[in-house]
């Protein structure tokens, strides 16, 4: 109960709301004074010079001043009016009312209505009701209106700005001429990359233009010319080919007239993994370079994929809406991907997994039982390299007393890195890492060229774990299989001399 109050009030202020924003349909709009008056309207214009006068008169001469929209159709065609009606206080010497309507950039629509002396001899004077003729106004003008008495007297004057409703208003979107966009619905060909457009609900009465934009904020941009449609041929559907399915492609759709509205619809505006694709990197400059092809909010980073689907963020997180991202000093790595975050979900990227793209390789060779790393570049680079030993689960730890050791390698080169004799007594890894770069990846090589290769004792008690039970299973299956040969064998022995006996006496 105590929330009821509140609720009331909300219901008052939501019905004066959708009073406020009521458009009123074929109203009368002429003017029109008290009864018993005769109004005598003429134009004037709102550049004549009209002298105040300062005596003292009351400042609340007009009241009740009544502002409303007015949809004024003739047949199909309609056209937006500003209602204009008030009250006032005619006393003294007053004999009318000046109104004025103007807008920013445009000359305003003035008239005087004279309507003679009102209630002369009369202290407490006479009311006039006066509803001026309906203004001629557009969607989304803001409206100045200024009423003033005859004479002009300084402190009677009345000033109130209005707002005309826009055209996405319901009550004039699919009215007034200038609204109306026509609507386009479509369908896609994604094997031919076209899309097929029929326009509805477009005006009669002109050309339609039709093409396809790329959206950035507000402004749609078009490649060349748009496609001219007669009225007589907005019936038929039209073909328009793209090149790509981003998701600012729109088709965009307009009356072909000075300053007409236009309707734009996105067809795959939710394809934004069509945005990630946009990744290119400069050899000379070590550069990786994103550049969006439509406006989005994402974070950008490099990271390092370890096989499976999880991706170690490297380095800073650039911040985009819509500008281009430099990564500079990046070694291009098979495993260095990139990682697009947005507030719809993460996309990892990795430009370099397909293609030659490494500049450095790195292998283990044998000879005579002695093992070593050996490291080859394109490019003149620094490496570190160190030896680790694999742990579960899939980590490999540095190895007590070796250190790491950075190397440079001149361009078109290689270099050597021997291991002990000892590497085949532990499940040993070379880790090798290019350190001259800002963003680079750990390379492991874990394939050395042992015969007891990794003898980890915690993988070999889980091999016995599983091999145990395995082995006594099928020793146990095995004796039943031989058990049960035999007591067949047995059983056959003892049913071959009857078997032959009954045989004999069936001859007799």
């Amino acid at each position: 109960m105590k929330y009821l109050p509140l609720l009331l009030l909300l219901l008052i202020l939501q019905n004066h709301r959708v009073h406020l924003d009521r458009i009123e349909t074929n109203q009368d709009c002429a003017y029109s004074c008290s009864e018993g008056l005769q109004c005598k309207p003429r134009a004037y214009s709102p550049l004549s010079a009209f002298h105040c006068r300062n005596q003292p008169v009351s400042s609340a001469v007009f009241n009740n001043v009544k502002l409303s929209n007015v949809l004024a159709c003739e047949g199909r065609k309609c056209s937006l009016q500003l209602k204009i009606a008030t009250s006032m206080n005619a006393t003294g010497d007053i004999r009318g009312v000046s109104v004025c309507a103007d807008s920013a950039g445009m000359i305003g629509h003035c008239q005087i209505y004279t309507f003679g002396h009102v209630g002369k001899g009369k202290a407490t004077g006479k009311q006039v009701d006066v509803k001026f003729k309906c203004v001629p106004v557009r969607p989304g003008q803001l409206v100045f209106v200024t009423l003033k008495t005859i004479p002009n007297y300084c402190k009677a004057t009345w000033t109130q700005r209005h707002l005309v409703p826009e055209c996405r208003h319901e009550g004039i979107r699919d009215e007034v001429a200038e609204c109306i966009t026509g609507k386009l619905a479509y369908t896609v060909d994604k094997a031919r990359n076209a899309l097929t457009v029929k326009v509805t609900d477009a005006p009669e009465d002109t050309d339609y233009n039709l093409r396809l934009c790329h959206k950035r904020n507000v402004i749609c941009a078009g490649e060349g010319a748009p496609m001219k449609i007669k009225p007589q041929h907005l019936q038929s559907s039209i073909m328009l080919h793209y090149s790509k399915p981003l998701p600012c492609l729109c088709i965009e759709g307009w009356p072909a007239r000075v300053d007409a509205r236009r309707v734009q619809v996105c067809p795959f505006k939710n394809n934004l993994e069509e945005l990630w694709s946009g990744i290119t990197y400069d050899f000379n400059k070590e550069e990786l370079i994103w550049e969006p092809q439509c406006p989005v909010k994402v974070s950008v980073s490099l990271c390092h994929a370890d096989g499976g689907k999880s991706c170690q963020d490297i380095g800073n997180v650039f911040h985009s809406e819509g500008q281009k991202v430099i990564f500079s000093s990046v070694d291009p790595h098979p495993m260095l991907c990139t990682k697009f975050t947005t507030e719809v979900g993460t996309w990892i990227k990795c430009p370099f997994a397909k293609g030659n793209f490494s500049v450095w390789t790195a292998k283990i060779t044998s000879k005579d039982g002695q093992q070593w790393a050996e490291i080859s570049t394109w490019v003149k680079a620094s490496f570190s390299v160190s030896v680790c030993e694999m742990k579960p689960p899939s980590q490999c730890k540095q190895m007590e007393g070796n250190k790491f050791q950075n190397f440079s390698v001149d361009k078109m080169k290689h270099t050597v890195f021997n291991l002990s004799k000892g590497s085949c007594e532990v499940c040993i890894c070379i880790q090798v890492q290019r350190v001259d770069v800002r963003f680079s990846v750990p390379v492991l090589q874990c394939d050395l060229q042992c015969s007891n290769w990794c003898r980890d004792p915690e993988r070999s008690q889980d091999i016995e774990k599983i091999l145990l039970p395995a082995f006594i299973f099928l020793t146990v299956i095995l004796a039943a299989v031989l058990f049960g040969r035999m007591t067949i064998k047995d059983g056959d022995k003892k049913k071959t001399p009857w078997t032959k006996l009954t045989f004999l006496r069936m001859n007799q």
